[in-house]
């Protein structure tokens, strides 16, 4: 059995944000530090030498004396055992929060658009750019900034994210939204903005030494993907139930009746910890099932059978998020990871990881 080495806690539901493309239902259900401290506790045997600890939400900095509790006991109890992240909007990100971060050393990320944040919540762009303001002056090596584009704003996306690499942010990741469909105008356009906004990171890596993308890289190596949530990781969740992953939760966790309920819930944190030798290796044996060669398109076909299966990576449930059934891939995924492929095999993309 593998040792943990990650631990997410939603510490909450709530959310100061309604973001079009969030899977998350919002709810009134805030974790305790009793729950906190039972669900490391349990855990200690099993722990990585250096585990990290994730602070998520709903959004995090809602409960915020939560997150300076469960620092002070990690850092009391489990001396330097974790690494602390934090993943936030920055909407209220102030002073305070970045010197608590900075001291304690997290690795923070903050959610943030760019110039297509209007899309998502117009209020809120003054607020965040002030945050991250904040952030490059006070703590520049302690965060990464996320941008999330859909098919709406993608043609946003090169701009958005050169125009962040202006404003002095070096670590950028870009997510793409999995649930809406992707049509065939739309992956054309994303092609064109990744082709560009990759030729300006091999100007910066070339200027610099470093490249600000962080995105992983499917062709790093070859082999099958295969999902590590309930074996190397655990989430617990605002309802106190434990999962093997935040995003299992966003699927099932609000339809007990899915049979997968069971299969991939490790029950309410009383029960886990009570049944935890037994129930533990159960679930966590359903959870190894989920690798890429089990996985099937919307067409029915098996990715087993696909030319490019060592080079692909999709996360089951994300998949599952748009097609509703667990491993079952849009046909729109397929035709976004083939597009990453393509930019990555590209002199540029090349350039970059130092070929």
């Amino acid at each position: 059995m593998r040792e943990i080495s990650s631990l997410t806690l939603v510490l909450s539901d709530k959310c100061n944000f309604s973001c079009p493309y969030c899977p998350q239902q919002k709810g009134k259900n805030t974790l305790k530090i009793e729950d906190i401290r039972d669900f490391l506790d349990l855990l200690r045997p099993r722990l990585d030498r250096k585990a990290w600890l994730g602070f998520y939400g709903g959004e995090p900095l809602l409960s915020w004396p939560l997150v300076k509790k469960t620092v002070a006991y990690a850092e009391k109890n489990f001396k330097d055992k974790f690494r602390f992240s934090l993943t936030t909007n920055g909407s209220l990100l102030e002073r305070e929060h970045v010197l608590f971060f900075r001291k304690h050393r997290f690795d923070l990320l903050l959610s943030y658009d760019g110039p297509a944040q209007k899309n998502r919540d117009a209020n809120s762009v003054t607020a965040v750019e002030g945050a991250l303001d904040q952030l490059r002056r006070l703590y520049p090596e302690g965060y990464a900034i996320n941008s999330v584009f859909t098919p709406k704003t993608v043609p946003q996306l090169a701009a958005s994210m050169e125009e962040l690499l202006r404003q002095g942010h070096s670590r950028l990741q870009y997510a793409l939204d999995a649930c809406a469909p992707w049509k065939k105008a739309d992956l054309a356009i994303l092609e064109k903005q990744l082709e560009r906004f990759t030729t300006v990171c091999a100007r910066q890596r070339q200027k610099a030494g470093k490249a600000p993308l962080e995105n992983p890289n499917d062709t790093d190596g070859r082999g099958i993907f295969a999902c590590t949530a309930g074996r190397d990781r655990l989430a617990l969740l605002p309802d106190r139930t434990v999962w093997g992953c935040y995003l299992f939760y966003d699927l099932l966790g609000h339809s007990r009746q899915n049979p997968d309920y069971e299969k991939y819930c490790f029950g309410e944190l009383e029960g886990f910890m009570a049944g935890f030798k037994k129930g533990f290796p159960a679930v966590t044996a359903n959870y190894a099932e989920l690798r890429q060669d089990y996985f099937f398109s919307e067409k029915k076909e098996l990715c087993s059978l696909c030319d490019d299966l060592e080079r692909c990576a999709v996360c089951p449930v994300v998949a599952a998020l748009a097609t509703g059934t667990l491993a079952v891939i849009p046909d729109w995924t397929c035709q976004l990871k083939k597009i990453a492929r393509r930019v990555q095999d590209k002199p540029a993309a090349r350039m970059i990881n130092g070929d």
